[in-house]
């Protein structure tokens, strides 16, 4: 009786050869193909193993969770798409960074201090107005003269203020407009 070689059986079988010398201590025939199949078909449980079992095909996988992996591992990661998105944010930068370079653009807390300076600027003229104007309004009974120089000393504060808007500059500004 010739006996068929381990390895090749356990190929057959879709088991390990060192599985197909354990089931042979249990007495499996290892003299044909056949026997052995038979013999491995009814001797082991194959609802705990049905992996094992020859010639028996695993239950098919639908082809929704086949397409819900595949979609899984192909949106994991795709260096296309982060190449593009970094050189998207890099242009980017690039473009602020000349916009900056050309004066277009200023750190917000840089035009917030010149704003705030600007205007307690502004509240300091107004307020004098009272003290320049106080000797000259008094000695006047007129409400029309009041009126002219009130408005006169008014528009000289805002002329003030908008002649240094015009000349305002940022901290650590280099003069550009």
């Amino acid at each position: 009786m010739a006996h068929l070689k381990g390895v090749n059986l356990a190929k057959h079988l879709g088991i390990t050869p060192g599985r197909v010398s354990q089931l042979k201590a249990q007495g499996m025939p290892v003299d044909s193909y056949d026997k052995a199949t038979a013999w491995y078909t009814a001797n082991i449980d194959q609802k705990l193993s049905p992996k094992l079992t020859p010639g028996v095909a695993l239950p098919p996988v639908s082809r929704t969770a086949a397409a819900k992996v595949a979609e899984i591992i192909d949106g994991a990661y795709d260096l296309q798409a982060a190449r593009a998105k970094r050189e998207t944010h890099e242009a980017n930068l690039a473009e602020l960074k000349e916009r900056q370079a050309l004066g277009e653009l200023v750190e917000a807390s840089r035009v917030t201090r010149a704003v705030t300076t600007w205007a307690a600027m502004a509240r300091a003229a107004f307020e004098k107005i009272p003290d320049k104007t106080a000797e000259r309004l008094a000695a006047t009974a007129d409400a029309q003269q009041c009126h002219a120089l009130l408005t006169a000393e008014i528009d000289l504060v805002l002329a003030d203020l908008a002649a240094g808007a015009r000349s305002l500059k940022f901290d650590g500004d280099d003069g550009r407009a």
